[in-house]
This record gives structure tokens, sequence and C-alpha cells, in this order.
């Protein structure tokens, strides 16, 4: 969504502050692992807290003198972000249009036009930005854009259909009724393959700490990925980030229906009784990058 530079740097400061700290999550059969990454409650944290823009807003002044005395791509580029975080999204438009038309082509501009339609409500146009934006670089944004697809385009069927969402994944994945399901068939990602778990638990990471800067609760479709998100680490992850996932999902309006409830309880039975047979630590089929 946001320019890459900007946006890397603001997501790395939660992993810089913890790069000397290890924490432990659990599997879903209850043994330990070493996730790399933050676990429960902070995780959330950091998807509720508003980090980046604090960031963004501290560098105000800079952004603004910066564009005036060079005004250069990156110095016109990092000042539509600005504006988007400032909340000026028909500045923000007419910055990346005037950008586009200047220096056409970039994908950087595509996504961030994408982005600040999107926050304007124009959900049509935004989506066929993200797509260009897509086309323009299929690495974008760690290779995560494809999600951002699938929320626009829930976005818009939404609109049309209150009931869109009862039975669909944004993210197109279907877990099932199991208690403890398995990986499900993954969806296609930007190149139109299908994405690996780690790359689906990726994109969603993401997509939602990006998502959350500017959506807060209640939203069918933040809802929608979160609780998907809950799902995939409970198939695969951390139990821990599974059950918080779970109760933010349901923050932004997702239904705490008997399903859901059974597999917290669950999770909260393997957490009362960690194993003590020995055996080897636990398995992460979606640990990777941990954005």
């Amino acid at each position: 969504m946001i320019a890459r530079t900007l946006l890397l740097a603001a997501l790395l400061l939660p992993a810089a502050a913890q790069a000397c700290i290890n924490y432990v999550g659990t599997d879903h059969q209850g043994h330990p692992f070493s996730p790399d990454w933050i676990v429960g409650e902070e995780l959330t944290a950091h998807l509720t807290q508003q980090v980046r823009r604090r960031w963004q807003m501290e560098r105000a002044k800079k952004v603004i003198a910066d564009a005036r005395a060079k005004p250069t791509f990156d110095h016109l580029n990092n000042l539509g972000v600005l504006l988007i975080y400032q909340g000026q999204y028909p500045l923000a438009i007419r910055q990346f249009l005037m950008i586009e038309r200047a220096a056409p082509g970039r994908y950087e501009t595509a996504a961030n036009l994408g982005t600040a339609l999107e926050l304007a409500g124009h959900d049509q146009v935004a989506l066929r930005w993200i797509r260009i934006g897509m086309r323009r670089n299929n690495d974008a944004h760690l290779r995560s854009e494809w999600l951002h697809a699938r929320i626009l385009e829930s976005k818009i069927a939404l609109a049309k259909d209150p009931g869109y969402l009862a039975k669909r994944s944004v993210a197109g994945v279907n877990f099932g009724n199991a208690l403890v399901p398995t990986m499900p068939a993954m969806p296609a990602g930007n190149d139109g393959k299908p994405v690996s778990p780690s790359m689906l638990h990726d994109s969603m990471s993401y997509q939602l700490f990006e998502r959350t800067q500017f959506v807060k609760p209640t939203d069918p479709i933040v809802a929608n990925v979160l609780r998907d998100w809950a799902t995939v680490h409970l198939v695969g992850g951390s139990i821990e980030n599974a059950n918080t996932l779970y109760e933010l999902a349901v923050t932004y309006g997702a239904p705490h229906d008997a399903l859901m409830k059974r597999r917290q309880a669950h999770i909260r039975t393997i957490l009362a009784n960690p194993r003590k047979d020995g055996g080897e630590a636990g398995s992460c089929a979606i640990c990777g990058n941990h954005f």
C-alpha cells in the first residue's frame, strides 16, 4: 500500500526493538517453538498502535522541506505518503497523479495512488491502480498486493451485497469447521500461482499492519482477514497468536460464534496443560519473514 522504503522502515521498528529477545510460542499440539517474532497480546498491540502514523507526523516538517528544496521522485513520493497519513486524501491523489505524469511507470506511484483512492472511497479505481502496480512490479510490497486486490474486490462486492462475506473468505482460504483444521488450498499470489503457507501468513501480516493504521473497528473486511489469520496460526503457527487474533477479529466485528469459541477453549486447554513428554520442539509451518 504505502511507499516501500518508508513503510519497511516503520515495519522494522518493532522487529528491531525485539532483536535480542527470544519469544516462545506453542504449536497446536502443545509443543514449544521459537517463532523469532512477537507472540500473543504483543502482536495485537503492534497491530492497533499508531506507530507509523506517529513516526510520519514527527518527520512531517522534514518531508515538506525536502520536497520543496529538491523535488525528486523520492521526495515528492514521500510527501504524498505524508498526505495520506494526514488524512488529506484528495491532495494525496492529486500529488500521485502529478508524479505519474512527471515520472510515468513507477510501481510506487500506482500502489500509493491506489491506497489514496481507496481511503477516499473510490474502490473501483483504486483496484485498477493496485493491479497496475502489481504488473509494474510483481514483487511489490513483499509480494502481498494480491491480498490488497482481494480486499478491494470484497469491498466492492460487499457494497452491492451486504451478505457477501457471510460464508466467504476475503483471502480465499477455506478452513472448514474442524476444531483444528488442516492447512487449506492456497490462494493465488501476485504471480497467479498459489502462495505458500508462510507467504499467506506474511501477506496477512503485512496488509493488516498497514490497514489497521487507517481502519478502526468495526470493519467486516478486517474482521474477516483477522479471523483467517488467527486460524492460520492455529493450524501452523503460534496458538497464543491464534487466540489473541480471534479476540481482535471480534473487536473488528467478526461473529464470536460457536466454532471460534470451541477453538479458543481448545487453545486455553493446551496452554494450561503444557507437554511434559520431553518431545521435540514444536513446528511452525508459517514461520518466515514475519512482516
